[in-house]
C-alpha cells in the first residue's frame, strides 16, 4: 500500500516584529504560474518552459514560508544577537538564558533551512538547463542527487538546551523540534528515541498526542505494525491534532491492522476515516484510496462480501454499492475469480441497475475466460448486449452518466464483436478436430454474427468494421471459400478509412490495404489452384484455360495498378510467370520474365527473374541455351561499364556452375551414372569454390553407388574432407565412405573411416557416435577385441561426454564376450571409479563378479559379489542376483556352508523385493531352494541302515529328518513356478522317498537262520510300498502340472519314468514276497519227528507220519501265501498300465509292468490296452499364466512384505495384465481380419 509521511511544519513567531507575508505571497505567485500552465499542452516547447518557471517559483515559496519573512542578512543578524546572550549565560542556568539558546536554535534552523532551499534552487535550475543541452558540458556530469540537509548546529543548540534544562516548561518543545530536526538529516533512529523520551518524562504534555503520533508513523515506516497500532492508540485527544494529521493516524492505523492480516478491522478502520471524511471531520484527500483498501480487506476475508453486507446493514451511507463493486474488483486483480464472482452476483441481485453494473458484467466474462469457462464467457457477453441496451431498465435509470453509458456502449460493441470471433475460433477448433460439418454451421453463426455488428454500427463507422472484414476474410479462408474470402479482402482495400477517425491509443496496427489487396491475389491464387485440383484434375496444364485462372490474373492487374510500387509486387508478377511456366507455357514465361526484367530492372530479385528466364529455357530443355544465357549475364556484370558488379558476377559464375550440375543430375536421372559422376567430379574441376562443389562431390560419389562402385564412391566421398572440410556434407560424406566400404566387402577400412571423423573432427557433434559405428562395424568382423579397444577410445578421448559411460560399458560387455576377462574387469572397475553416478556403474560393478564367474575364478567372483551386494543395495533385482551368484562360486569352490548361506539370503532377499520387480526371474530364488535340498539330500548317502535294530531305528530317524528339511527346500524351489526347477525339485521330492526305499531295502539283516533272515526281508520288503506311494503321486503332481501349463522338458519326462516306475517298484515288491514265500527253505522233518518222539511219546513211525502231515501242511500254506502275493502284484500291475494309458507314456517302465503283468496273468485285459504316446507338440503353453499364479500365491503367503507393498505388487500385476489383455485382444482382432472371407461377387453393389 502506498506510503505516506506527514511533513513537519514548525512554526516559530517573533513578538513584536510585523510585516509582510511573503510565504502567501510567493505561493500565490506559484499557484498561478501552475494554472498557465495546465492550460499549455503537455509536451510542447512552451510547456517545458512554463514548468521550470513553476518549479522555481514553488522553491522560492517553499523558501519563504520557512524562513518566516525574513532575508538571510536579518537571519544572521539574529543569530549574532541570541549567541551573544547566550555567550553571557555561560556558567549561569536560568529562564532568560534558556530562552536565549532556544531562539538561537530557531534562528540557525531557518538558516540553514533557507541554506538548503537555496542550493536545492539551484540544483533544480541547473538540472533544466542541462536537460536542454544536447552534450554533456563539465558542470552537468556531477550533479547526483542534489544537495544534503546540514542542520548540525541548530540540532546541536537544541541538544544543549534539552542536556541543560531538562525540566524547564520550553523543553517538551525543543525535543519536539530537535527531532524533527533529526528526521529532516536522515536520523529517524535517534528521532524515535527524542521522542520515546519525550512521551516517557512530559506526559501530561499538549504535544504527547502529535509525539505518539510521530513515534507511530516512525513504526508504521519500519513495517512495525503491531508496534505502530500501540503507538497510534496511544494518540489522545485527535480533535485537538490538525485535520490531515488526524486523517492520516486513521488511515495509517487501518493500513497496519491490514499488513498485519486483520483484515476485517482494518475495513472498518478505513470505514471509520470515510465516514469522518464524509462528515467533514477529516480532509477527503484519501478518502477514494480509503475505498479501495476498505474494498481490498473485505477481499482478502473468505466471503467478504458478505461480511462487507452484514457491517454495513445498519449504517446509513449511500457508498454500499460502490464498495461491494470494487471488492468484485479487488478479489478478481488478486485472482480470487470465484470470490469476485460472487461480489459481483450479490452486487447485482441487490441493485441490477447500479451504474457500473456494466464493468461488472465486463469483469465476469474477463474472469470466466481466465477460468477456461469459455461457453460461459460468451453466454454472459450476450447478457451484456441484451441488459445494457437503450430499451433496458439500467439504461433508463443510468442514461444521464454520461460516462457510465459510454461504459455500457463500449462493453455492447466489444461483446458484440467478440460473440461472432469466439464462434469463429471454435468452429476452427472444429475444422481442425475433423468435424466438418460441425464447423460449416458454428462458421455460419460466426458470419452472421459478423454481419449484425455490420448492420449495428453501420452508421457508427469504426477501426473495428475494417477489423470485421478482415475476420470475415479469415472466416472465407477458413471455409476454402477463397473467392468469398479476396472480396473481403478487396473491401478493406476499397474501404475510405477518413470515415474511422483515429486508432484507439494501444490498439494494434489496422490491416494495411496493401496487405489486403496482397491477400486477395492470394485468396485468388488458393481458388484457382483448387478449380486446378478439382476441375483439371490437379493439371496445371488443363488448369490454365479455367475461368479461376483467368479470374486470378485478373486479380494479379488490380494488385500491379493499385501497389505497382509495393516490394510485393515483383513477387506477384513472378508468381504469375510461375504459374505460367508450371502450365508449361514456357515461351510465354519467357516472355513475362522478359518484362519484368525490363520493367523493374534494378529490382533486388533482378538475378533471380534473369536466372529464372535462363531456367524457363533449361526446362525446354535447351542446357547449352540455358548456358548461354548465363554467360550473357555474365558479360553483363564483367564487362559492360555501366553494370559491372563483381558480387553479381561471381553468382552468376556460380549459376554456370549449377546449369553444369543440371547436366551432370540429367545424365544421373538418364541412368548414365559413370557418366553423371564424372561430369559432377568436371564441374568440382573448374569450379571447386563454389558453394554447392562439395554437393557435386557428394553427388558424384552417389552416383558411383548407384552404379555398385562402392571402392569409387568411397574414395569420391573422401574428397569432402580433404578438399571441403568445413562443409556440412563433409561429416555425412565420410559415413556415406564408410558404409560405401561395409558395401565393398572391407569392414576394416570402414571402420577406419568412420574413425576418420574422431580423429580429425573431434567438435563435431557425430564424433562422439562414429566411435559407436566403427565399433559396431568390428564387432560384426567379428572382431571382438578391436570392438572393445574401439569403444574405449570414447573413454580416452571424451571422458566428460554425457554419454560416455554408456560406450566404456559396451567395451566392457565386449571385452567379456571377447574371452577377455582382465580386460573386461579393468574396464568396469574404471567405470565404476570414473562415473560412480552413471546409470551404468552399477551394471558395470555387477559385471565384475560375471566376470570372475565366467573365467571360473571362484574365489574371487565370491569377493566380489560380496563386495557388490555390500556396496550397491538400491537394485534389489541385481543384489537378489548377487546373493546367487555367491551362492554359487561357493559351490563351485565345494564350500557348501558358505554357499548354504547365501542360497537362503537368496531367498530371503527374492521373497522380500522380488514379488515387487516386475519380470524378476523365479528361477533364481528356485535354484537357490533346491540347491538347498541337494546339500541335504547329499547328506543320505553317507548314512547306512545297520547294525542291531536300535542302531537301524536311528539311522531311519535321521534319513527321515533328512527328507522331511530336503522336501522343504524342494518345495519351496517348486513354488517359485519356474520351469527349470519346479519339475525338476518337484522330483527330487518323489526320488527322496525313492532314495528312502533304497536305504531301507538295502539294510543288512541280522537274523542268524535262514529263516530269521526270511522274516527279516519280508517286513523289510513290505514297508517299501508305503514310499513307493509316497513317491507316486509327487510325480503324477508334476505331470498333471506339465500338461496344464503347456511344458515338456526332460524333467517332465523324468517325472513320466518315476510315476510308471512307481507302479512298477509296487507291483514287483508283491512279486519278489511272493517269490520268497514259494522259495522259502521247508523245517528240518528230523527235528520233527524228533520233537513228537520227546514231546508227544510217539513211536518214531507215527512221528515219522505227523512230521510228514506237518510239512505237507507248511508247503501249502507257503504255497497259499506265495500266490496271494502275486495276485495282489496283477492289479498293481493293470493299474499302471491303464496310467500309462491315460497320459500317453510308453516308456521302459510300461514295458516291464506289461511283462510282468503277462507273466502274473497273461490274460489280464489290461494287456490288451495299447498305448497312444502323448504328442507333445499339440500343448499349449502360457508361462505367463504359470509364473504370474505363482507370485500371487507368493504375495499373498508372504510374511516379509507389507500390507502397503502386497497391495502395490497386487495393483502393478493387475496393470500388467490388463496391458497384456488388450495387446491379445487387439492381435487376437487383427487375425480375425486376416482369417475374414472375401466379399463374395454377390456382395457387390447393384450398379
Amino acid at each position: 500500500m502506498k506510503k505516506l509521511l506527514l511533513v513537519a511544519l514548525t512554526l516559530f513567531t517573533f513578538a513584536g516584529v510585523t510585516y509582510a507575508d511573503p510565504c502567501k505571497d510567493k505561493t500565490n505567485e506559484a499557484k498561478s504560474m501552475l494554472a498557465k500552465c495546465k492550460a499549455m499542452k503537455k509536451g510542447s516547447h512552451e510547456y517545458k518552459q512554463c514548468a521550470s518557471s513553476y518549479n522555481l517559483l514553488k522553491t522560492q515559496a517553499q523558501q519563504a514560508c520557512r524562513s518566516g519573512g525574513m532575508d538571510e542578512s536579518e537571519m544572521q543578524a539574529a543569530i549574532k544577537q541570541w549567541r551573544t546572550q547566550v555567550d553571557r549565560c555561560k556558567g549561569k542556568q536560568s529562564s532568560r538564558c534558556a530562552s536565549a539558546l532556544q531562539q538561537l536554535g530557531n534562528y540557525q534552523y531557518r538558516l540553514e533551512e533557507k541554506h538548503q532551499v537555496d542550493a536545492m534552487a539551484q540544483y533544480e535550475e541547473d538540472v533544466s538547463w542541462c536537460e536542454d543541452r544536447d552534450n554533456e558540458p563539465a558542470k552537468c556530469k556531477n550533479l547526483g542527487s542534489g544537495p544534503k540537509v546540514d542542520h548540525s548546529k541548530s540540532l546541536g543548540y537544541f541538544l544543549e538546551y534539552i542536556d541543560k534544562y531538562p525540566k524547564e516548561s520550553r523543553t517538551p518543545n525543543v525535543m519536539y523540534q530537535a527531532s524533527f530536526v533529526y528526521e529532516a538529516s536522515g536520523e529517524e533512529e535517534k528521532a524515535f528515541k527524542l521522542r520515546m523520551r519525550l512521551v516517557k518524562e512530559f506526559p501530561d504534555n499538549g504535544l504527547v498526542p502529535k509525539t505518539w503520533l510521530r513515534i507511530a508513523e516512525y513504526h508504521f515506516m519500519n513495517r512495525k505494525f503491531r508496534e505502530a497500532i500501540d503507538a497510534y492508540k496511544r494518540v489522545t485527544g485527535f480533535e485537538n491534532l490538525t485535520g490531515k494529521e488526524a486523517a492520516l493516524a486513521m488511515y495509517h492505523l487501518a493500513e497496519s491492522y491490514y499488513n498485519i492480516a486483520e483484515y476485517e478491522i482494518a475495513a472498518k478502520t478505513y470505514f471509520a476515516y470515510i465516514d469522518g471524511s464524509d462528515k467533514g471531520k477529516y480532509p477527503s484527500d484519501l478518502r477514494l484510496e480509503a475505498m479501495d483498501f476498505m474494498a481490498a480487506a473485505f477481499s482478502d476475508i473468505d466471503d467478504g462480501v458478505r461480511v462487507a453486507a452484514k457491517f454495513l446493514k445498519d449504517k446509513k451511507v449511500n457508498f454500499k454499492d460502490s464498495l461491494y463493486y470494487r471488492i468484485g474488483m479487488k478479489n478478481k486483480d488478486h485472482d480470487r475469480n470465484e470470490e469476485a464472482v460472487q461480489s459481483f452476483k450479490y452486487l447485482l441481485d441487490i441493485n441490477p441497475d447500479y451504474v457500473d453494473a456494466p464493468l461488472a458484467d465486463v469483469a465476469m466474462v474477463e474472469i470466466l475466460i481466465l477460468q477456461q469457462k469459455f461457453d460461459e464467457a460468451q453466454e454472459q457477453r450476450k447478457l451484456v448486449v441484451k441488459r445494457y441496451s437503450k430499451s433496458s431498465s439500467w439504461y433508463k435509470k443510468n442514461k444521464q452518466y454520461p460516462k457510465s453509458v459510454e461504459n455500457a456502449e463500449r462493453a455492447i460493441r466489444s461483446a458484440m464483436l467478440d460473440i461472432p470471433q469466439y464462434d469463429h475460433a471454435q468452429a476452427a477448433k472444429l475444422m481442425k478436430e475433423g468435424d466438418t460439418e460441425g464447423a460449416k454451421k458454428r462458421y455460419g453463426i460466426a458470419i452472421k454474427g459478423y454481419n449484425e455488428f455490420l448492420n449495428h454500427y453501420k452508421a457508427e463507422p469504426s477501426w473495428d468494421e475494417y477489423k470485421v472484414y478482415a475476420n470475415l476474410a479469415l472466416v472465407y479462408q477458413e471455409m476454402s471459400q477463397y473467392a468469398k474470402a479476396a472480396d473481403m479482402f478487396n473491401k478493406i482495400v476499397d474501404a475510405d478509412t477518413n470515415r474511422y477517425g483515429r486508432r484507439a491509443l494501444g490498439s494494434a496496427a489496422p490491416y494495411k490495404k496493401e496487405d489486403a489487396g496482397y491477400n486477395a491475389v492470394i485468396m485468388m491464387d488458393k481458388a484457382r489452384s483448387e478449380a486446378q485440383k478439382n476441375k483439371a484434375n490437379d493439371d496445371p496444364v488443363k488448369a490454365y484455360e479455367l475461368p479461376e485462372t483467368k479470374a486470378y490474373f485478373a486479380q494479379v492487374d488490380k494488385y500491379m495498378k493499385k501497389f505497382s510500387q509495393q516490394k510485393e509486387a515483383v513477387e506477384l508478377a513472378y508468381n504469375a510467370a510461375i504459374i505460367r511456366y508450371q502450365a508449361k507455357q514456357y515461351k510465354q514465361a519467357v516472355v513475362d520474365f522478359r518484362a519484368l526484367k525490363t520493367n523493374y530492372p534494378n529490382n533486388q530479385y533482378i538475378l533471380l527473374i534473369s536466372r529464372m528466364l535462363a531456367q524457363s529455357l533449361l526446362e525446354s530443355e535447351a542446357l547449352d541455351e540455358s548456358q548461354k544465357e548465363f554467360e550473357w549475364l555474365l558479360k553483363q556484370y564483367t564487362e559492360v561499364k555501366a553494370t559491372r558488379n563483381d558480387s553479381m558476377a561471381k553468382i552468376i559464375r556460380t549459376s554456370i556452375a549449377a546449369v553444369l550440375f543440371q547436366k551432370a543430375d540429367k545424365a544421373v536421372k538418364n541412368g548414365q551414372f559413370e557418366q553423371g559422376a564424372l561430369a559432377y567430379l568436371d564441374l568440382v574441376k573448374h569450379y571447386p569454390k563454389e558453394s554447392f562443389s562439395d554437393k557435386a562431390v557428394f553427388e558424384a560419389g552417389t552416383a558411383y553407388e548407384k552404379a555398385n562402385n562402392y571402392e569409387k564412391a568411397a574414395t569420391t566421398f573422401m574428397m569432402l574432407p580433404m578438399n571441403y572440410g568445413s562443409s556440412p556434407l563433409t561429416i555425412k560424406g565420410i559415413l556415406r565412405a564408410a558404409m560405401a566400404y561395409k558395401k565393398a566387402g572391407k569392414p576394416e577400412q570402414a571402420a577406419q573411416t568412420f574413425l576418420f571423423i574422431t580423429n580429425n573432427f573431434e567438435k563435431d557433434s557425430m564424433a562422439f557416435a562414429a566411435i559407436g559405428f566403427a565399433a559396431a562395424t568390428y564387432d560384426s568382423i567379428p572382431n571382438k577385441k578391436m570392438a572393445a579397444q574401439t569403444y574405449e577410445i570414447a573413454y580416452k578421448k571424451y571422458h566428460d561426454h554425457e554419454k560416455t559411460p554408456g560406450m566404456l560399458y559396451s567395451a566392457c560387455l565386449t571385452y567379456d564376450e571377447a574371452k577377455l576377462p582382465e580386460e573386461a574387469i579393468r574396464c568396469s572397475k574404471d567405470l565404476v571409479r570414473d562415473y560412480p553416478k552413471s546409470s551404468y556403474a552399477l551394471d558395470a560393478a555387477f559385471s565384475i563378479p560375471v566376470a570372475y564367474q565366467n573365467a571360473k575364478r571362484w574365489s574371487e567372483a565370491a569377493d566380489a559379489y560380496i563386495f557388490f551386494a555390500k556396496t550397491y543395495t538400491s537394485d534389489k533385482e541385481k543384489l537378489i542376483a548377487a546373493y546367487i551368484g555367491t551362492a554359487r562360486a561357493y559351490r563351485e569352490l565345494k564350500d557348501d556352508k558358505n554357499a548354504a548361506d547365501y542360497y537362503k539370503k537368496t531367498i530371503d532377499a527374492y521373497d522380500k523385493y522380488g514379488l515387487q520387480i516386475k519380470n524378476a526371474d523365479p528361477g533364481v530364488p528356485a535354484e537357490a531352494a533346491y540347491y538347498l535340498g541337494e546339500m541335504e539330500y547329499a547328506k543320505m548317502e553317507a548314512v547306512t541302515v545297520s547294525g542291531k535294530q536300535k542302531q537301524k531305528d536311528a539311522a531311519v530317524k535321521k534319513l527321515t529328518e533328512i527328507l522331511k528339511v530336503a522336501v522343504g527346500h524342494y518345495s519351496k524351489s517348486a513354488t517359485y513356478a519356474s520351469e527349470q526347477w519346479t519339475f525338476r525339485a518337484t522330483n527330487k521330492i518323489g526320488f527322496l522317498f525313492v532314495t528312502m526305499a533304497a536305504k531301507i531295502r538295502e539294510q543288512d539283516l541280522n537274523g542268524k537262520t535262514d529263516e530269521e533272515q526270511f522274516a527279516e526281508r519280508i517286513g523289510i520288503v513290505q514297508q517299501l510300498p508305503g514310499y513307493y506311494d509316497q513317491a507316486q503321486p509327487i510325480f503324477q503332481k508334476n505331470i498333471d502340472l506339465a500338461r496344464d501349463q503347456g511344458f515338456y522338458n526332460a524333467d517332465v519326462i523324468a517325472a513320466e519314468e518315476g510315476y510308471i516306475e512307481m507302479y512298477y517298484q509296487g507291483c514287483a515288491v508283491f512279486v519278489e514276497v511272493g517269490d520268497a514265500f514259494a522259495k522259502s527253505p521247508l523245517p528240518d522233518s528230523a527235528e520233527i519227528v524228533a520233537q513228537y518222539v520227546e514231546y508227544e511219546g510217539m513211536t518214531k513211525d507215527d512221528a515219522a507220519a505227523a512230521a510228514g502231515d506237518d510239512l505237507e501242511a507248511y508247503r501249502e500254506e507257503l504255497s497259499n501265501r506265495s500266490q496271494a502275493a502275486r495276485e495282489a502284484a496283477i492289479p498293481r500291475c493293470a493299474t499302471g498300465i491303464r496310467a500309462s494309458e491315460h497320459y500317453g507314456i510308453d516308456n521302459q517302465w510300461t514295458q516291464k509292468l506289461y511283462d510282468m503283468l503277462r507273466e502274473l496273468d497273461e490274460q489280464n485285459e489290461a494287456l490288451q490296452v495299447k498305448i497312444t504316446k502323448f504328442d507333445a507338440s499339440k500343448l499349449f503353453q502360457d508361462p505367463s499364466y504359470f509364473k504370474t499364479k505363482a507370485r500371487l500365491d507368493q504375495v499373498r503367503a508372504s510374511k516379509v512384505m507389507t500390507k502397503q507393498e502386497q497391495l502395490a505388487t497386487y495393483q502393478e500385476i493387475l496393470k500388467d495384465a490388463q496391458a497384456e489383455n488388450a495387446k491379445l485382444r487387439a492381435e487376437l482382432k487383427e487375425l480375425q481380419a486376416r482369417l475374414a472371407p472375401p466379399p463374395s461377387a454377390n456382395s457387390a453393389p447393384m450398379q
